[in-house]
């Protein structure tokens, strides 16, 4: 049996069901979890097409039971199955992706399939739509000199705001993104003219491997 977990002592993602003979080959029967992926690059999906790579970095270190492990930093890399911008005559843009690969920090190439679970805004993106922008400047530390105005004094009363969704092996869907959803076979759909997904993007990738 192999079970993928995250390290330093966090809970098991996800088990790999017991084999017999007849459903050894079965793909439920393989080594499977949720794993946590940040995109490297942005995407668009009215500049891209079918085939193009798409490239993430692992961003918490995965064991499995066999003695296996996936190193943070590892490379998950795939490509686009399908990029449509909104054109007249069309309801929606969408972008479709999965995964086929895991390349740890070693050079170790793993075949997998990966398909989205979950998205979420980049912990240090500033232009989604639908969460606050990242904080700027510390209060204290903008420019007083001649001309310009005080920053005012924060109010000790005023909640603070929402910080950025963080994904966890239970998410499922978008979250913190307007006008995005997850449709199936890992295409994300958008009502926008382009599905837009900046650098840093958080993910779980649902990895089977092969």
């Amino acid at each position: 049996m192999a079970t993928l977990s995250l390290g330093a002592g966090a809970t098991c993602l996800a088990n790999q069901a017991a084999q017999t003979p007849d459903a050894a080959s079965a793909s439920s029967d393989k080594p499977h979890g949720p794993m946590p992926v940040e995109l490297t690059k942005s995407l668009d999906s009215k500049k891209l097409k079918e085939g193009d790579p798409v490239t993430a970095k692992v961003t918490a270190e995965m064991h499995m039971r066999d003695g296996g492990t996936i190193p943070r930093g590892s490379t998950l890399a795939g490509h686009v199955t399908e990029a449509k911008a909104r054109s007249k005559g069309d309801q929606q843009s969408a972008l479709g992706i999965v995964f086929d690969k895991i390349t740890t920090s070693s050079g170790k190439d793993i075949a997998v399939k990966g398909m989205i679970q979950a998205v979420a805004p980049g912990q240090s993106s500033s232009g989604n739509p639908a969460e606050p922008s990242g904080p700027g400047m510390m209060a204290g530390h903008e420019g007083t000199g001649a001309g310009t105005t005080p920053p005012p004094m924060p109010n000790p009363n005023q909640a603070a705001p929402p910080s950025k969704p963080m994904l966890n092996a239970q998410s499922k869907g978008v979250v913190g993104i307007r006008n995005l959803e997850l449709g199936e076979n890992s295409v994300l759909i958008s009502s926008g003219k382009e599905v837009k997904l900046d650098s840093g993007t958080q993910m779980i990738v649902q990895v089977e491997f092969q």
